[in-house]
């Protein structure tokens, strides 16, 4: 019996591939009646797995019991079932040899393959961030280089064209699964004022960036051009100050939110401990 594939796309912290999780889940069914499946049950359950693998639980202000088995879980769901798997989660594009190899533990006896999203480096952009050492961890780990798949997001980002491009790599049409009604929940990230010289350290990265892909023989979708940042013009101080208030607040408020789910767990976790305490000391 031939092996099923199982495609793991773990994308970059640029916002290239955010819609492809929630456009998985949004057209589960009908990508199911093709024969892909995508058996995470909700991105708030592929979100547990990641930090999960990766143990960011805490930063993430989670228990470690509330992550503990949930990427087993998702595996088991998938082992039970036929055709193709397909998994999204970003956060794990940057996970460690040792991280990568518990990951794909759990799809043994799948044709592995990884797909990583990737843009033009932006003024967010770590200037030490290196695509050729994650290229090779992930490239080990499956064990051959045609099983990594690059897509270039184009310099306008374009929902539309990423998810087509996902589609070809895992054997799917994506014309009768629209992304109207496809959210992503992001905080915006608005241009920032930088010198002239960052801007030719980013152009400078993005060739890097592309000669590395080249040097991997893996497999890429879309134009490796792309990955340079066109020359910025020059900015206007006044302009950025707005979004980049309003950025700082939204920001401000995730963390305010977390602050008091974490406030809610504990307290939650304190109220259950109470009966728990009460009957060890009648017994």
């Amino acid at each position: 019996m031939a092996k099923r594939s199982a495609y793991l796309h773990v994308g970059l912290d640029d916002r290239s591939g955010d819609i492809l999780e929630p456009a998985l889940q949004r057209h589960a069914h009908a990508l199911s009646a093709l024969g892909v499946h995508a058996p995470a049950a909700s991105t708030d359950e592929m979100f547990r797995a990641a930090i999960e693998i990766l143990r960011s639980h805490r930063t993430w202000g989670y228990r470690r019991k509330e992550v503990e088995g949930a990427w087993a879980g998702i595996c088991r769901r998938g082992q039970r079932g036929t055709g193709t798997l397909v998994f999204s989660q970003p956060l794990l594009a940057e996970a460690t040899t040792d991280q990568i190899e518990l990951l794909l533990d759990g799809l043994r006896g799948f044709k592995r393959h990884v797909v990583i999203t990737v843009a033009a480096p932006d003024t967010w952009t770590p200037g030490d961030l290196d695509l050729g050492p994650l290229l090779d961890r992930w490239i080990t780990a499956v064990g051959r280089p045609d099983r990594v798949h690059v897509i270039v997001s184009p310099p306008v980002r374009r929902p539309a064209t990423t998810w087509k491009a996902f589609g070809k790599v895992v054997g799917f049409g994506t014309a009768s699964l629209s992304l109207d009604g496809v959210e992503v929940s992001t905080v915006a990230r608005p241009p920032r004022l930088v010198s002239t010289e960052r801007h030719a350290a980013l152009r400078d990265l993005g060739r890097r960036w592309a000669g590395q892909i080249v040097s991997r023989d893996v497999d890429v979708r879309g134009d490796l051009a792309d990955l340079v940042p066109a020359v910025a013009p020059a900015p206007d101080p006044v302009s950025l100050i707005a979004p980049t208030d309003e950025a700082l607040a939204e920001a401000l408020r995730a963390v305010e939110r977390l602050e008091r789910r974490n406030r809610t767990l504990e307290t939650r976790v304190g109220e259950l401990e109470q009966p728990r305490r009460r009957w060890g000391r009648s017994a």
